[in-house]
C-alpha cells in the first residue's frame, strides 16, 4: 500500500477559533493606523496571514519601502493578541477531528501535515489551544508566500524530499476553502473539501473538488480507518 500524505488546514477545517484571529489582527494593524474598516473589507477565506497583512498595509498607502518592516511588527503584535484573545474565548474542534487525527496517527502509511495559512505561531497558539497540535510533525505556513498555492508547491516538494517519487494523488490536501481546493490542484493532489461558514457551499461546488463532504466522516472510510461508534 503506497503512503499517502494528509494536508490540513486549521481554520474552518479542524477548528473553529471564534473570530480571535480577526479580532487579534484588528488589533496589531490598529497600532500602526490601519483602521478597522480597512481590514472589514478584506475576505480572509483561504489568504495566507502574510497575504491579508499586507494587503491591509497597502490598502493604507504605506509606501513599498516600509512593508517589510512592517510586515514583521504587525506579525509579533498579533500573535501577543491571538494568544490574550484564545485565553479569552475557547478554541471548538469540529466533530470527529480528534477521532479523526488520533486514527491516522495510528497508521504508518499515512503521514499528517499542516498547509495553512496560519503564520507558525498563529497555527500553534490554535491548536495547542485546542489540543491538537502534536499530531502535526511539520507544515507550511503563511510565512512561507503570499500565495497559497506557493505553500501547496512547497508541500508537495519536500514530500518528494524526504520519500522519493511520490504520486500527487496520494497527496491529500483538505480545506474549507476554494482557495485550498486551488492549491490542491496546482499540485495535481486530491482534494477534499469541507462545508463550513467560512465560504460558501456555492463556491466549493463551483471550484471541484474530487470530494465535497459535509463533516469529517467520509474520511473514515476513505483512509480505511476504524470509525468510532458515533460515525457509523
Amino acid at each position: 500500500m503506497s503512503k499517502k500524505f494528509l494536508l490540513f488546514d486549521i481554520d474552518g477545517t479542524l477548528v473553529h477559533a471564534g473570530g480571535a484571529g480577526r479580532r487579534a489582527l484588528n488589533e496589531a494593524l490598529g497600532k500602526v493606523g490601519v483602521n478597522e474598516e480597512i481590514v472589514r473589507k478584506i475576505s480572509f477565506a483561504g489568504k495566507t496571514d502574510h497575504r491579508i497583512i499586507l494587503s491591509a498595509l497597502r490598502n493604507a498607502h504605506f509606501p513599498p519601502d516600509e512593508l517589510s518592516r512592517l510586515l514583521a511588527g504587525v506579525s509579533d503584535s498579533y500573535l501577543r493578541h491571538l494568544a490574550a484573545n484564545l485565553h479569552e474565548h475557547p478554541v471548538r474542534v469540529y466533530p470527529l477531528v480528534r477521532e479523526l487525527l488520533r486514527a491516522c496517527a495510528g497508521r504508518p502509511d499515512l503521514e499528517m501535515a499542516l498547509l495553512t495559512g496560519n503564520i507558525p505561531g498563529g497555527a500553534r497558539l490554535k491548536l495547542e489551544a485546542a489540543g491538537l497540535w502534536d499530531y502535526f510533525s511539520w507544515g507550511v505556513f503563511g510565512d512561507h508566500s503570499e500565495e497559497r498555492v506557493d505553500l501547496a508547491r512547497e508541500a508537495l516538494r519536500r514530500i518528494g524530499t524526504g520519500n522519493g517519487v511520490v504520486d500527487p494523488r496520494d497527496v491529500f490536501v483538505i480545506g474549507d476553502t476554494a482557495a485550498d481546493i486551488a492549491c490542491g490542484r496546482a499540485i495535481a493532489a486530491t482534494t477534499i473539501a469541507l462545508i463550513s461558514d467560512f465560504e460558501p457551499e456555492e463556491n466549493l461546488r463551483a471550484a471541484a473538488p474530487e470530494y465535497l463532504f459535509s463533516d469529517f466522516r467520509p474520511l473514515f472510510d476513505l483512509w480505511r480507518l476504524p470509525a468510532p461508534e458515533d460515525a457509523r
